[in-house]
C-alpha cells in the first residue's frame, strides 16, 4: 500500500512523564570471596535475589569464604533483597598446593585445609583411578572394593586449597587498567553498565583495613551509596575510643564520612551448612535490616533499635542500660559506632549516627537523614533524564518545578506515615542563577530545599513531684 496522502492527518505523541518516581537505594553490593572451584561457570559479578540463586551463584557457606554468609544474612534479615556480589577470590592466585603422605583410618582421610580441590591420589608412583575413591567436602573415602584389593604402600595426596592469607587489600580496592578493565570494588561501575543500576548499600565483611575503607568511601561520595564498615575484630569499647582519634595497635577508625557507618562488635550467626555458630562481622546484619526498614517503612526510618533475626550472641558482652552514659553501648554510640544490645533476650542494632559523628554534629550525622537526602536527590535526578534535550520554555520550567514540588508534597504528607520522609520542601526559580549567558549555553538551574526527618535519639522525661496534689485530693 502506498504511503501517499493528499490531505491532513494527526498523529498522537506520548507526553513526557514528569512525575518523580522513588529511587531505589536499597540494593546491596557485597564484595568478598566465594568458593568458585565448586561452582558451575562462576562469574566475578552476580545478582542474587533468593536462596536458590544464593546456592547456584555463591555456593555453600564454607568457613573462610565471606560471600555465602553475608548474602544469606542479608536475605534472612531483610525478608528479600536485590543483592549484587563482586568476587575477588582467584583459585589460581589465592591458593597453595600441598603434596603429602596420608594415613587412612577406616579407609578415610580428612584433609585439614579449607576447601581443597584438584585432588590427585597416588599409591606409590601410580595415580589412583577416580572411581576408586570419593571426595565429600574435606573427606577422602577409598571405595571398599579398592581398599580390599590394593596394597597401599605409600599413599600420597596432591591438592590445592584456599589460602586466604594471600588475599590482599589491593584485591578489594582494585584498579582500572589502560584498557578499561576493572577489578575489586571498581567493578561497581560494571554493575551499572550490565544491570543499569548502582547499588545504594555496600559492605565488605572481614576486610577492615583503613586503606579498604578509604577506597570505598571515595566511591561512596562519588556514587552516593551508603557503606556499612566493620571494625576490626580486635576492637573493644576502650580501643574504639582511642582508634577514633588516631591509629591504635594497628587499628585506625579515623573516618568522618557521612556515608559510612562503623559497626562493632562482631557477632555469632548460625552456619546451617556446617551446623555450627560462627563469629562473623556485623555489617551484613546492618545491610539486611536497612533494606527491611526501607521496604516496611521508608528511608527516613533509622535502623537504630531494629531487632535482628540472625544474631545469636556478641563477640563480648555489651553492657546496656537505657539511661546509663557509661554503659558499653552508649560509649560505642558516643564514638559514632553502630553496635548491638541484648534487650529482654533479643538482639537489636543500637545507634543512629554515621561516622561523621562526633567530629561533626547536626542532622546530617544521622544515618537516616543522610540517606534521605541522597534518596531525594537521586529520585529527582533519575526522573529528570527525560528532560535532557528538551527546549527551554516557560512551560518546560513550570513542568519541572511542578514535578519536584508535587514530589515534595507527597514526601511531606503527615497523613501518610509510609511516604513521609521530610518536613517540607520547595523547588523554585532563581533568576540570579539563570542568566541569559547560562541559558544560551543550555545550562538551566532548578534550586530546591528540603529538610529530612530527624531521629529520636535522646528522649527526656521530666518527673515533677507536686505535693499540692495531697491537699487537692483530700479536699475534693
Amino acid at each position: 500500500m502506498t504511503d501517499y496522502l493528499h490531505g491532513v492527518e494527526v498523529q498522537e505523541e506520548q507526553e513526557i512523564n514528569l512525575t518523580v518516581e522513588n529511587a531505589d537505594i536499597s540494593s546491596v553490593l557485597v564484595i568478598g570471596t566465594k568458593p568458585v572451584q565448586y561452582l558451575e561457570n562462576p562469574q566475578d559479578i552476580e545478582k542474587v535475589t533468593n536462596y536458590r540463586e544464593l546456592a547456584q551463584y555463591i555456593g555453600d557457606n564454607i568457613t573462610g569464604y565471606t560471600l555465602p554468609d553475608a548474602v544469606k544474612t542479608i536475605l534472612d534479615e531483610s525478608g528479600g533483597a536485590e543483592i549484587y556480589t563482586i568476587n575477588v577470590f582467584d583459585k589460581e592466585k589465592h591458593t597453595s598446593t600441598v603434596t603429602k603422605e596420608i594415613q587412612l583410618t577406616d579407609n578415610k582421610y580428612e584433609i585439614p585445609e579449607i576447601a581443597p580441590f584438584d585432588i590427585i591420589l597416588k599409591n606409590g608412583d601410580n595415580e589412583l583411578p577416580k572411581n576408586d575413591y570419593i571426595i565429600d567436602n574435606n573427606v577422602i573415602t577409598i571405595n571398599s572394593d579398592s581398599f580390599d584389593s590394593v596394597t597401599f604402600s605409600a599413599l600420597t595426596a596432591t591438592y590445592k586449597y584456599a589460602d586466604f592469607s594471600k588475599i590482599q587489600d589491593c584485591d578489594i580496592i582494585g584498579t582500572t587498567d589502560s584498557e578499561g578493565m576493572r577489578t575489586g570494588i571498581q567493578k561497581i561501575y560494571d554493575i551499572d553498565a550490565v544491570y543499569g543500576t548502582t547499588p545504594g548499600i555496600v559492605i565488605a565483611p572481614e576486610f577492615v583495613s583503613k586503606d579498604v575503607r578509604n577506597a570505598i568511601e571515595a566511591l561512596s561520595d562519588k556514587l552516593k551509596f551508603y557503606f556499612y564498615a566493620d571494625c576490626d575484630k580486635s576492637v573493644t569499647v576502650p580501643k574504639s575510643e582511642k582508634a577514633r582519634l588516631k591509629e591504635t595497635q594497628g587499628v585506625d577508625l579515623t573516618t568522618t564520612s557521612e556515608r559510612t557507618v562503623l559497626c562493632a562488635p562482631w557477632v555469632t550467626r548460625h552456619n546451617s551448612y556446617k551446623g555450627i555458630d560462627e563469629l562473623k562481622p556485623l555489617s551484613p546484619v546492618a545491610a539486611g535490616l536497612r533494606v527491611y526498614q526501607d521496604r516496611e517503612r521508608n528511608v527516613a526510618k533509622s535502623i537504630d533499635n531494629t531487632k535482628s533475626k540472625t544474631i545469636k550472641s556478641t563477640q563480648f558482652p555489651i553492657s546496656f542500660k537505657i539511661d546509663d552514659r557509661e554503659c558499653d553501648a552508649n560509649r560505642f554510640n558516643a564514638q559514632g559506632i553502630l553496635t548491638v544490645i541484648n534487650h529482654k533476650g533479643r538482639y537489636y542494632l543500637w545507634g543512629a549516627r554515621n561516622a561523621a559523628f562526633p567530629s561533626k554534629s547536626g542532622l546530617m550525622t544521622f544515618e537516616s537523614a543522610r540517606r534521605t537526602r541522597d534518596f531525594i536527590n537521586k529520585s529527582i535526578q533519575d526522573t529528570s533524564f527525560v528532560c535532557v534535550g528538551e527546549t527551554i520554555t516557560q512551560g518546560f520550567i513550570d513542568d519541572v518545578l511542578n514535578m519536584i514540588n508535587s514530589a515534595f508534597a507527597r514526601w511531606s504528607n503527615p497523613q501518610n506515615r509510609k511516604e513521609q520522609i521530610i518536613y517540607d520542601g520547595e523547588a523554585y526559580w532563581d533568576s540570579s542563577l539563570n542568566t541569559a549567558e547560562s541559558l544560551a549555553n543550555g545550562h538551566i538551574y532548578f534550586p530546591y530545599k528540603a529538610c529530612p526527618l530527624a531521629t529520636a535519639e535522646r528522649i527526656t522525661f521530666k518527673d515533677i513531684l507536686d505535693i499540692t496534689i495531697i491537699t487537692k485530693t483530700l479536699n475534693s
